[in-house]
């Protein structure tokens, strides 16, 4: 055996750190066999001799709380794709999870535990398909168990949207909306680990938590319906609510601003409406809608825009908004501001000039809430305070193509 390789083997299985491996095996390499045949490992300096540890050591992340914030890249309907936890206490990128195509992140508002809902395939981006949902623990990063639970092949195959997979306020059951074989919501019950059944809504998609074993559903006439169900994932009763807009007048973006926990959801219409539904009770109630731009801010083109253009904060009762000037048939491209809007009064009461034009937005459950602002095409994430406007961290080289910002609702008011 040569002995350059010989001593080179011997330094990677003793050294511990992996910027230390590299140095020292450029030395070996760069120095050729001569150098090998003199030099010996007692002589070495301590910190390359270091023995390696027993089991690795993994750093673990902050409990989730009401700034915890899941980036979702989708990678533009790629197989191999990823989830990114950040911390907004902080601004920190807290670790990296490995998922398939078309991932939705599902944190628990029970304990924070995060459900994947996740598609692979046998051989790469072909053959069996396999749809489940895994389970991983939110301050290791890793999964809590190695099964998972399996559930029909029939996850929706369009680009991650909110409401498209959810987890009910008491962490009891998740549903994972599919759209064929028929529009329908898939029922998982997480403490049996198994699925219980589905239930059609057709001319319906997503399916948002809406109280004890119900969720709602938005349908293609500008309606939305809630469905009860038993617990065994049988339907009970429905109900549908009066027409909330025109969907063909005033079409609405898919992602709506809903906050799970208090069942409050705005509807962002592409011509710059806000429509209101109460989705607490047993029965949506429609609230007053009200315009987000003047007559003279119409005028000048100023219209929402983005993937995912608005979320909802009940504790202030703030609406945030992504605006822009913008032409026609540009209502998903992203914007360079933030509008917050007082639900009460109607009006604005702040705007945001953004360090970088997004795609999304999305706002915290803390009482001093930030607002975090996705930029699909720069792949950043820029994290403002409400109050004040000012850009506290930022984060950049995420992923290939983020699209979808989901808050975590444990440990939130």
């Amino acid at each position: 055996m040569n002995e350059s390789n010989s001593l080179t083997r011997t330094l990677s299985r003793r050294l511990k750190g992996p910027m230390v491996g590299v140095a020292a095996a450029a030395i070996v390499i760069a120095s050729g066999s001569t150098l090998a045949q003199d030099v010996s490992t007692e002589k070495m300096p301590e910190l390359i001799t270091t023995e390696l540890a027993d089991e690795p050591d993994f750093a673990k992340v902050p409990p989730p709380d009401a700034r915890r914030m899941y980036v979702v890249d989708p990678a533009a309907f790629e197989v191999l794709t990823k989830i990114m936890p950040i911390d907004g206490n902080t601004g920190a990128y807290l670790g990296t999870i490995d998922t398939g195509l078309l991932p939705v992140p599902m944190p628990s508002p029970k304990d924070g535990t995060l459900y994947i809902a996740d598609t692979r395939y046998a051989l790469f981006s072909r053959w069996n398909r396999d749809d489940f949902i895994a389970i991983y623990d939110p301050v290791q990063l890793a999964p809590k168990e190695e099964k998972v639970i399996d559930i029909p092949n029939t996850r929706s195959g369009a680009m991650s949207h909110i409401g498209g997979s959810s987890v009910s306020n008491d962490g009891r059951y998740a549903f994972s909306y599919q759209f064929a074989p028929a529009n329908a919501v898939v029922i998982v019950d997480l403490e049996q680990q198994k699925h219980l059944g589905t239930i059609e809504v057709a001319g319906c998609w997503y399916a948002y938590p809406a109280g004890e074993r119900r969720f709602a559903s938005r349908c293609r006439n500008g309606t939305i319906v809630v469905v009860t169900f038993d617990e065994a994932g049988k339907e009970v009763s429905r109900v549908e609510s009066k027409q909330i807009h025109d969907p063909v007048e005033d079409p609405t973006n898919n992602n709506a601003a809903y906050d799970q926990l208090t069942g409050q959801m705005y509807l962002v219409s592409y011509t710059g409406k806000a429509f209101h539904v109460d989705l607490s009770g047993a029965e949506p109630k429609i609230g007053e809608s009200f315009s987000l731009t003047t007559d003279e801010e119409r005028k000048d083109r100023w219209l929402p825009g983005g993937w995912q253009p608005a979320d909802f904060h009940t504790q202030s009762g703030q609406l945030f908004v992504l605006m822009d000037r913008r032409a026609k048939w540009t209502a998903i491209s992203e914007s360079r501001h933030i509008w917050v809007f007082d639900t009460k009064t109607k009006k604005r009461v702040q705007s945001i000039d953004l360090a970088h034009e997004a795609a999304c937005v999305a706002v915290d459950r803390a009482d001093k809430p930030y607002v975090y602002a996705l930029s699909s095409h720069g792949r950043s994430l820029d994290i403002y305070d409400v109050e004040s406007g000012r850009l506290l961290f930022s984060q950049d080289e995420l992923g290939r193509e983020p699209r979808l910002l989901v808050k975590n609702y444990s440990g939130a008011n």
